[in-house]
This record gives structure tokens, sequence and C-alpha cells, in this order.
């Protein structure tokens, strides 16, 4: 048994104590191993949602439905255009929503 092996949540300090009760000392574990000694950012989860919420407009989309996109989401039309054009920006080789020339 390697002393990896025997380290316990009373052997670990500050956020790391939060983070073994949270998800649990395996898991805590391999966050050391993989990202000790580096600053990571954990967004919050609105942001996340945030995101899967912008696809869907994205995907639902029909070149002219602006307002119902916004009055579903509960968002202006310039929310929706702006959200559109990040889409397109992310997303610039998937022809997605483009017309056919021919």
């Amino acid at each position: 048994m390697s002393q990896w092996d025997e380290i316990e949540i009373d052997d670990l300090e500050g956020d790391m104590i939060d983070i073994a009760e949270t998800i649990g000392l395996s898991a805590a574990k391999k966050l050391l191993t993989v990202f000790g000694g580096e600053s990571i950012y954990i967004p919050k989860p609105e942001s996340v949602i945030r995101s899967l919420r912008d696809r869907k407009i994205y995907q639902e989309f029909k070149n002219d439905n602006y307002r119902q996109l916004a009055a579903r989401y509960n968002l202006t039309t310039r929310q929706i255009r702006a959200i559109i054009k990040e889409q397109r920006s992310r997303n610039p080789k998937s022809g997605f929503h483009e017309q056919e020339l021919f």
C-alpha cells in the first residue's frame, strides 16, 4: 500500500476538505493528481445552463423566428440575435442554417 492510498480526509487542508466531502475522497485524490498546483476555474451552474439554452436556441433558429424564440426563452430579440451570432462563430464549418445555393 502506498502513502497515497493511506491519505484520508483529515490529511487534507482548506478547500480540499470541502471538495473531498462533496465529491468523495477518491475523486478529490484524482483532482490532486491531475490539477495539483494549478489554479482551475469552476463555473457556476447557471453558466453551464446558459450554454445549453444558447445551443437550443441556435438549434431552433429558422432564419426569421427571432420573436418566437425571444418569447419562448423570455429574452429580447436583440439577445436572441447576439446568441445566434455567437453560436455561428463557434460553429463556422457546420453549415447549420445555411441556405443551399443550388
